[in-house]
């Protein structure tokens, strides 16, 4: 069941209505230029996903959590930032795209002439380019998760040298886990540890990534005379639109992406609030806002570390097992749950990562079709002026 669209921004999430989306209000729909049933089916389609999607994270952000794994400390348990879920909110990111792209090609080979007017052209090109972003996007957060890897390592160090059932840690241990404890802990998951290169390329993508916060502020449901499929349009524009910028938000708050503080989300277009899927998406982005900046207070992270919550589970372990071992107290029980987070934390990248490349690939197919889809109709719309 999804939510009425007149709850507006403030809506409740859960409360639900079977009217579908084609009541309304905003679009303003002529009745000498109306919209196709199927348009408003498709566009009806995509917002009852995404609204589906969101709520679900919103309800259960840690239910795809390993439950066989040793308890977190309270203060990791609700955090939302997780392998498992930013992996559901790619599926969402995909579910939603196909939705749209299925909208998109479907108003467009109805009404080709549409891309004539420059207003639905400036929408669907400005579109594009924020599919590029995208795919830089993926681009950082892959570069992060091959240092994540390494990172990690050192977890794995002075777990096997300090996790010994039956038998004491010897001084060479010692001196091993020790180093690799500072080097846990003073260094951060982030490419900026790899190679100048890397760096380089992780700071123009960075950029472009700061550089797609700007493009929300151009977003509207619709623009002066439109009305029909290129209103429908334009109200599918604003929603794929706005599921970018806040897959975007997560990932860049999960992962490191600079030596810079990324600027906070700006808000859902006025245009988008009476989006049946609006005050979820508000309510979860609030949520994720509080618990970083709590989390951050609470182990002493920079604004510029991700704080993907297995990255921080290990930081927390890694810091009980540095404090047992400056203290001479056996440090074996904080070694198994160093362990057992790292472990937590290699199980889930794989997955992610496979996810992620996913995104990629299916962003750089689907920029090729609407490129192509364009210039079709561009030319079928040229093709009677000429022969007049």
């Amino acid at each position: 069941m999804r939510t009425t669209a007149a709850e507006g921004f403030g809506g409740s999430p859960s409360s639900a209505s079977s009217t579908p989306f084609r009541g309304f209000t905003g679009i303003s729909l002529r009745r000498h230029q109306v919209a196709s049933e199927e348009e408003v089916h498709q566009l009806d389609l995509l917002h009852s996903h995404l609204a589906d999607y969101l709520k679900s994270l919103l309800q259960s952000p840690a239910a795809a959590s390993d439950s066989k794994s040793l308890s977190p400390p309270p203060a990791a348990a609700a955090t939302t930032l997780s392998l498992p879920f930013l992996h559901k909110l790619l599926d969402a990111l995909l579910t939603c795209q196909a939705d749209f792209k299925s909208l998109l090609l479907l108003v467009l080979s109805q009404n080709p002439s549409l891309v004539s007017r420059p207003s639905i052209d400036r929408t669907v090109s400005d579109l594009v380019d924020r599919a590029v972003k995208v795919l830089d996007l993926c681009n950082a957060v892959s570069i992060s998760l091959q240092s994540l890897r390494h990172w990690s390592r050192h977890a794995d160090i002075v777990a096997s040298a300090l996790h010994r059932p039956g038998s004491p840690s010897i001084p060479p241990q010692l001196t091993r886990a020790q180093r690799a404890l500072s080097k846990l802990l003073l260094s951060s998951p982030s490419c900026f540890n790899a190679s100048s290169s890397t760096s380089r390329r992780m700071c123009r993508i960075c950029s472009a990534t700061k550089h797609l916060y700007g493009l929300t502020s151009g977003l509207s449901a619709t623009r002066g005379g439109d009305s029909g499929s290129a209103a429908v349009l334009g109200l599918a524009v604003l929603t794929i639109s706005s599921l970018l910028h806040f897959t975007m938000w997560v990932m860049v708050n999960s992962f490191p992406c600079g030596e810079e503080a990324m600027p906070p989300l700006p808000p859902v277009p006025s245009a988008a609030r009476q989006m049946p899927w609006a005050a979820t998406m508000a309510a979860l982005h609030d949520r994720i806002a509080e618990e970083v900046r709590k989390e951050r207070k609470e182990v002493g992270m920079p604004v510029t570390a991700g704080m993907l919550a297995e990255t921080v589970a290990v930081k927390r372990s890694g810091r009980k097992v540095m404090e047992k071992v400056n203290s001479g107290d056996t440090p074996e029980e904080a070694a198994e749950e160093l362990a057992a987070a790292t472990r937590k934390l290699e199980e889930g990248l794989g997955p992610f990562e496979r996810k992620l490349r996913e995104v990629f690939h299916r962003f750089v197919r689907w920029r090729e079709e609407v490129l192509r889809c364009l210039d079709e109709c561009r030319a079928s719309s040229a093709s009677p002026m000429n022969s007049r």
